[in-house]
Formats: C-alpha cells, sequence, structure tokens
C-alpha cells in the first residue's frame, strides 16, 4: 500500500528540496514552532491531574528551552535529528539518575547532599557528553537534563520516573516538530543515518586519472532535477529516487 505523500512530508521525506524562504518567515515558523511547542508540554503538565498531582512532574524542564531553539530554530542541525533527541535525552536522563541515586543511596545522607552535588553534577555531565559522542547522538540540552536531576529537589524526588517525564516530553517536542517544520521547511533531514556528500577541497587539483575516472553526484543529478515537477509520474519518479540513492551511495565511497 502506498502510504499518501503528504505523509511522508510529514515524516520530512520530500522528493524536492524546501524553497529559500525569506527571513521574516523563517523567523515566524521559529516563533510558532518555540510558542506552541513549549505551551504544549507547560498545559499538559500543569493542568493534568495524572502528571501534576499524582505523579508532582513538575510544569517544564528548563533543557526544553535549549531543545525549543534547536527544533524550531535549526530544525537541519545534526544535533536536533530524532536519533540525537531521543537517544541523547534518554543517556542524559539515565546517567543523571544514576548518579544522584549513588550518592544519595549509597553514600551520602539526604542533608549532605549538597556538599558532593559539585562532583555529581560534573560526573553527569560528563559522562553523559562521553556516551553521547560514543553513540554519535550529541545533543546539548542533554547537558541540562542530566544536571537538573540533582540540582532540583523537585526532579530528584521523581527518581527513575525522571527518566518517563525527559521522554515523554522529548516525544512530544518531536511530534510538533514534525509538524510545524515540515509546512514550509523539512524534518527531519534524517531519521537514523546521516547523508554526507564529500567536498573536496578547492585547492586541491585532481590528477587527471583521478578526474577523467570519478562520476560525482554533480555530473549527473541535475539534468532529471532541473526537470518540471509533474514532468514524471510517480513510478518514474520512484525508479529515479533509487537510482539517485545509488549514485550517490557510489560517489561515496569513491
Amino acid at each position: 500500500m502506498r502510504v499518501p505523500r503528504i505523509i511522508l512530508q510529514f515524516l520530512g521525506r520530500r522528493n524536492d528540496k524546501p524553497k529559500q524562504l525569506p527571513q521574516w518567515r523563517v523567523c515566524l515558523w521559529s516563533f510558532l514552532g518555540t510558542f506552541i511547542g513549549i505551551c504544549i508540554l507547560a498545559i499538559l503538565f500543569h493542568y493534568s491531574y495524572y502528571f501534576h498531582i499524582q505523579l508532582h512532574y513538575p510544569t517544564i524542564l528548563s533543557s526544553w528551552g535549549a531543545a525549543a531553539v534547536l527544533f524550531y530554530g535549526t530544525p537541519e542541525a545534526p544535533m536536533t535529528q530524532p536519533r540525537a533527541v531521543f537517544f541523547g535525552n534518554l543517556i542524559s536522563s539515565f546517567i543523571g539518575v544514576a548518579i544522584t541515586k549513588l550518592f544519595l543511596e549509597i553514600n551520602t545522607p539526604e542533608d549532605a547532599f549538597e556538599h558532593v552535588q559539585w562532583i555529581a553534577a560534573a560526573s553527569s555531565v560528563s559522562i553523559s557528553l562521553v556516551l553521547m559522542q560514543v553513540t554519535k547522538t550529541v545533543h546539548p540540552p542533554g547537558g541540562a537534563v542530566a544536571i537538573s536531576c540533582m540540582t532540583q529537589d523537585n526532579l530528584k524526588r521523581l527518581g527513575w520516573q525522571y527518566m518517563g517525564f525527559v521522554m515523554l516530553s522529548a516525544t512530544l517536542m518531536t511530534a510538533w516538530a514534525l509538524i510545524i517544520n515540515n509546512i514550509e521547511r523539512q524534518y527531519p533531514i534524517f531519521w537514523w543515518t546521516p547523508v554526507y556528500r564529500p567536498h573536496p577541497d578547492p585547492q586541491e587539483a585532481p590528477d587527471q586519472d583521478t578526474a577523467s575516472t570519478t562520476v560525482g553526484t554533480d555530473d549527473i543529478l541535475p539534468v532529471v532535477d532541473a526537470l518540471p515537477k509533474n514532468a514524471l509520474n510517480d513510478s518514474e519518479r520512484d525508479a529515479y529516487n533509487i537510482i539517485r540513492q545509488k549514485v550517490q551511495a557510489a560517489a561515496n565511497t569513491q
């Protein structure tokens, strides 16, 4: 069954690149995305009886201010893509809670925690960063996620529930980003594997043998890209996209 094109568009799958927007429209979409995204989290966690009264979740986590800048201001950045968002927050929240419990439940009484809070905070952020680097999921707000659960009493009391709070917030922010950023822009650029295109150094002149045998995507693909949008039917466009991916993969391996 063919997935409707409008659904693919709101998953970041486009056959053509979004048009270059004037600066005022970029700012408009960034404002709307950030304003509504923060409102969604604040309204949910403040007015929900289950989250606010029973689970005692805070209204909003401060790290989502930084995340909103990435989501709606720079949706094309590698650190904003879903892989970095989900795994960066998952790693950071896990490390933050684990280290907090290590210092609280094993070595340090509650009333003395503030005396070792500095080493706990430094350890949680640094370990989270290294793990994000190893897994290629660096997400800057993850540093705030790792440190918040040990510096704010209302978050410290959540324990392992803090991870659920963080991941639910990340899911909601990502879902809203898929809607607002795909109206005139594109998000995500990739879901799991980034697509890198080689950029040769212009100061290095290729030798004649390499120049004669190396075929780049820029030599083959622009001819079809320049065709009007309706020049190819759906089956022809799908076939072209398959060929395009293979050409790009061949160019990247050269």
